[in-house]
Order: C-alpha cells, then structure tokens, then sequence
C-alpha cells in the first residue's frame, strides 16, 4: 500500500515533536533556532530552480521547519539544535546546491567503483553505505553544513542497494561519505531517537552535546573500526588503482 500524502506528513510531524522534545530536556535554549514553517510556493520554488522534486517528507518537513536559524553572530548565542551549525532554510538550500554543483568536474579515471574500491582498501576514502563519493554530484541537493566543512545532503541518485532521498554525511576534508538514514523522516526518528537516550543515559548515546554549542558533527560517522572496509555495494568489485 501506497503511503498518502497525509501519512508522511503525519510521521515526520510525529518526528520533529519527538526532536523537540528531546530537546527540551537536554538542549533547551537550542528551539529558539527551529524555525516557522516554509510556504508551498517556497518548497516550489526549491524545486523549480534546481530543476529536482524534492523527496515528499523532506517537502513536510520544510511546512514544519524552514530550517534553523543561528543568528547574525558568530558564534550563536545559542546551541545549534542539530549536529550542523544550520539546517538551511528553502533560499539556502538553492544557493548552496548551486554552489556544490559548481564543484563538480567530471574525472573518468576517478569516478569509479573499481578506484573507490582501491581508495577505501588503502584506507585514503571512508565510505558507510551506499553513496557514491562524488563531489558535486548533481544529484545531490544540500541541506546543512557544519562551518562549511561537513555536509549534509538528499541523494537522489544513490549507489545500488541505496535510497533516493537518503541523508549522507559528507566531510570533504576527511574523505568520509555516511549514509546517515534511507529517508529524512528516519533521520528525525533516528535523532529523536538519540536525544532520548541521551537524556537517560549520555554514556550511552550516539550524541555529543557541548551546551554552548549543541550536538557535534560527527553525529552518525561510521565507526573508526570499519576504516578499510568496503560497504556491500562494492564489495566484489576489482580495485583499480587511479595511478596505474
């Protein structure tokens, strides 16, 4: 049976109550941050200019929050809700896809499963999941970032086994790619999620909480113990050196 619409946006409206919830009990001077809901002529407009639809619980997820809002100074006065320093709103969402699209120049010799397979068995490339480590995909668009070092994007064009619409985590700089969940509402469910256990027991969660800064990036990374190991995607692939 096919979800309706009123389903999704029952769940990822279910979802950022959960969230909200739990961040009233550990970060609660981090709300001030979530923002009013987006218009439909504004998600419309998201979807017009990078000529891509958007998932439809990221879509609901926009009428519950055009994304955080951190203040003019720099640093916020508050904690950051989220494990980025901004979830974007719908303008910034269009111009930093832009800006990552720019980025992409096509590299045969690189863009490959055989090379990626010799770059995460040489440990030079972390991949969780199934994303293609592709910089400037155009089939991305970017939600978030952490001090412009940490991305968060939708992947709608996602390696074989994955989701279109699935939350990666990418950290240029690390050569890191997380698939962070198969669907915006499971990573709410998922953030929730932690948040709670982290009001149980912090020892326990996932989450790290800096009170003036709110939750770190590294929310969701693959553990350091799987460094060198292929996801399933590309486990029987034969690696090719860029170099030879």
């Amino acid at each position: 049976m096919t979800d309706t619409q009123t389903d999704i946006d029952e769940r990822v409206v279910e979802a950022w109550a959960r969230v909200e919830a739990g961040l009233r009990r550990v970060l609660p001077a981090s709300l001030r941050q979530l923002t009013a809901p987006a218009t439909e002529r504004e998600i419309d407009a998201v979807e017009a200019a990078l000529a891509v639809p958007l998932p439809p619980d990221f879509r609901a997820s926009l009428r519950v929050h055009n994304g955080t809002d951190p203040g003019p100074t720099l640093p916020p006065p508050d904690p950051s809700p989220v494990p980025l320093t901004q979830l974007y709103d719908t303008s910034k969402i269009i111009e930093m896809t832009r800006m990552w699209r720019d980025n992409h120049h096509p590299e045969p010799d690189w863009d490959d499963p055989q090379v990626w397979a010799h770059l995460v068995d040489t440990e030079m490339l972390s991949l969780n999941g199934p994303v293609r480590p592709i910089v400037g995909s155009p089939g991305a668009v970017v939600v978030g970032d952490m001090n412009g070092d940490v991305w968060w994007l939708l992947d709608c064009d996602p390696a074989p086994g994955g989701t279109p619409g699935q939350v990666v985590r990418v950290d240029i700089e690390c050569a890191s790619w997380d698939v962070l969940a198969p669907s915006w509402t499971r990573l709410l469910v998922r953030y929730a999620e932690d948040l709670e256990q982290f009001a149980t027991d912090p020892d326990t969660s996932s989450l790290e909480i800096d009170a003036h800064h709110g939750p770190a990036s590294e929310w969701g990374c693959a553990a350091s113990a799987s460094s060198g190991t292929r996801p399933a995607w590309l486990r029987n692939v034969q690696p090719r050196s860029p170099h030879s």
